[in-house]
């Protein structure tokens, strides 16, 4: 697509926000979560490339946030708060930015886009415990777009990887022997990872009958791998794989039969084309590690240097430009430095310190620990698989570091969120059932 169409693309949609806000009957809180998932494949959109990168959902956010937020009288309980852990990171940032002796634009826009992200997750939480059930329509957001991602994979397949809200085509997608497909992202590995956490999010909907799983949730979830595999995304699959068998261990007999269900059949899908199937395609695996070992230990000579507060958010691409400059790839005759050394940890390990590294890890690990120790006490399923949704993620963060698309953070704070809002509910639950 074209920068132009792109662009009005993004005025439509801030357009249709706009009116969403003011016209909605809905209360304008949950109307801005709802918009920002079903308008979910254009929040990345670059709306001042040329100057300090502002995506649509950072303007978006701030829009909302300026005229439309309406804050929550909401009673919150337990012994932990995640705004103290916050504050924490946020001291070790601006520690870090500090002690750089180099910054560039990027600090800028990681900056905003942190303070942009960590307001969607505060407004979701306290929706969340405002009520309850919120999260089902979350959910039905979610599978609106990763219905939306499947169906613009398939004008890929027709048209070609060209057909793209990304400005200019990603190494990854015709680098190798054969093309992998990203859909509405820029990366492919970036939409594996999409893929891998958002099918196993699709078996918590609903099914038509009480307690049983949805007939959709298990299409899209088997749909969904068999787009996985166009990706080329290894590491993704690796982690969709051990998602998987966490919910066949703890899962019960229905779940075990529709995990199952879905395995058979991208199983036979997968036997009846693998020649045409780009993930059996890719360079040796060897190779491959090989290739990232290097930039990994370049990544850690740099944490080694910058031990406690890092090289200051944002500033990678404009560090090894300096420090490392054989980091490096070219595409069409244009260099391009790395902005993430093959690893979504060593990124921010280099970046944050280990303070920080720490603190961001917290957000997401505490939130598992009490899912799953809450699951032992209630047997509830939802626990295990969001559990899994987010391991499925993390496997594959280990190679890219995903974070740097606007989506991803969009996609994994709302797991994270929906995890602590489910445990929290359960947690209430219990204590009020010992008191009777």
């Amino acid at each position: 697509m074209t920068s132009t169409i792109i662009m009005f693309l993004a005025m439509a949609v801030l357009m249709l926000f706009i009116y969403a806000m003011l016209f909605v009957k809905e209360d304008n809180n949950k109307t801005y979560l709802k918009f920002i998932l079903l308008a979910f494949p254009f929040m990345g959109i670059d709306l001042m490339p040329s100057f300090i990168s502002t995506t649509l959902f950072v303007f978006l956010t701030f829009v909302f946030f300026l005229f439309f937020y309406k804050r929550r009288q909401v009673i919150h309980t337990g012994s932990f708060s995640y705004v103290y852990l916050f504050l924490i990171l946020l001291l070790s940032i601006v520690l870090g930015l500090l002690f750089s002796p180099d910054l560039s634009k990027d600090t800028i826009t990681d900056a905003i886009q942190l303070l942009a992200i960590f307001f969607f997750a505060k407004v979701l939480i306290d929706e969340f415990n405002h009520d309850h059930g919120f999260r089902y329509s979350i959910l039905h957001c979610m599978k609106f777009t990763l219905i939306f991602s499947l169906i613009f994979l398939t004008f890929q397949f027709i048209i070609g990887p060209s057909f793209s809200f990304a400005k200019s085509q990603n190494i990854n997608v015709a680098g190798g022997i054969s093309i992998r497909y990203p859909s509405f992202f820029q990366d492919p590995q970036k939409y594996a990872q999409y893929l891998s956490a958002s099918s196993l999010l699709m078996l918590l909907l609903p099914g038509k009958t009480k307690g049983n799983i949805s007939q959709l949730g298990l299409l899209l979830c088997g749909l969904s791998m068999i787009a996985l595999l166009f990706t080329g995304g290894r590491a993704a699959l690796g982690g969709w794989s051990i998602g998987l068998l966490v919910i066949v261990v703890l899962g019960n007999a229905q779940y075990r039969l529709a995990i199952i269900s879905v395995t058979a059949i991208v199983s036979l899908f997968i036997y009846n084309y693998s020649d045409a199937i780009p993930i059996f395609k890719r360079a040796d695996l060897a190779d491959s590690y090989a290739f990232r070992y290097a930039i990994w230990q370049d990544a850690y000579a740099i944490f080694l240097d910058h031990p406690f507060f890092g090289i200051g958010l944002g500033n990678y691409a404009n560090y090894v430009s300096i420090h490392n400059p054989d980091q490096y790839w070219i595409s069409d005759n244009e260099v391009t430095l790395y902005d993430h050394p093959e690893s979504g940890y060593l990124k921010i390990l280099t970046e944050f310190g280990m303070i920080g590294f720490l603190a961001a890890m917290f957000f997401i690990v505490k939130p598992i620990y009490v899912g799953i120790t809450t699951y032992f006490k209630t047997r509830d399923l939802t626990m295990v698989i969001l559990v899994s949704s987010l391991l499925t993620w993390m496997i594959g963060f280990y190679t890219v570091y995903s974070l740097g698309d606007i989506r991803i953070k969009i996609l994994i704070i709302s797991i994270v969120c929906m995890l602590i809002a489910a445990s929290k509910d359960k947690d209430q639950i219990i204590k009020t059932s010992s008191i009777v």
